[in-house]
């Protein structure tokens, strides 16, 4: 219970910033820690905006059982990222401009420094909503990338705690939109000047 509670906690705060920056809305979105052979993962449905001790289900990593149908609808996905990694969270966000640029690229590929130095790439697969291939893509992915985008679907983030998990995937959404902005720029007839220090 102790450990349930807290899992609660964590969800509610990051649900919350989440929902604050405009990276959930509704019942879009789902966290998950892992604990041991377990994890918490939020409910079917639930608001990441307010989350309710009741959101926070608890599952085997190993085996589906009954309790599958209540969590969420990417535990297919969380659950193949905790067998395939080495990470103890994971963070999935309908991230706007990470979905509008993944119509238009393989891969998202940061153009300031920081991101670049840390993100490299950001890989971009595709995959129905909840389905074993895309559990099987995303967590392939994320053996080598700190973030992967599902192609009309958001980001998924994956570390060692919910804090970096949410920088990270914050990371790959502001690297979204710089592109975005730059490309604007570049139509309204201003010149592209790559920067050397990069």
């Amino acid at each position: 219970m102790k450990a349930r509670n807290e899992a609660w906690k964590i969800f509610r705060l990051y649900g919350r910033k989440l929902t604050e920056k405009g990276y959930v809305a509704g019942h879009g979105g789902n966290l998950s820690i892992r604990f041991g052979n377990k994890m918490f993962i939020t409910r079917h449905g639930c608001t990441l905006e307010d989350v309710k001790l009741e959101d926070v289900i608890e599952i085997e990593i190993e085996s589906e059982t009954s309790f599958d149908a209540i969590s969420s609808t990417e535990t297919v996905v969380h659950r193949e990222i905790y067998r395939q990694t080495q990470n103890l969270a994971v963070m999935h966000a309908h991230t706007p401009y990470a979905i509008a640029i993944s119509f238009f690229t393989e891969t998202l590929k940061p153009i300031d420094a920081e991101a670049r130095h840390i993100l490299r790439e950001v890989p971009i697969v595709e995959g129905r909503a909840g389905s074993k291939e895309l559990a099987m893509r995303v967590a392939s992915a994320l053996k080598e990338h700190h973030a992967v985008i599902v192609r009309g679907h958001g980001t998924f983030a994956a570390s060692q705690t919910m804090e970096l998990a949410y920088r990270l995937l914050c990371m790959v959404e502001k690297s979204a939109q710089q592109i975005y902005l730059t490309e604007i720029l570049k139509k309204l007839g201003l010149k592209f000047i790559e920067p050397r220090e990069i």
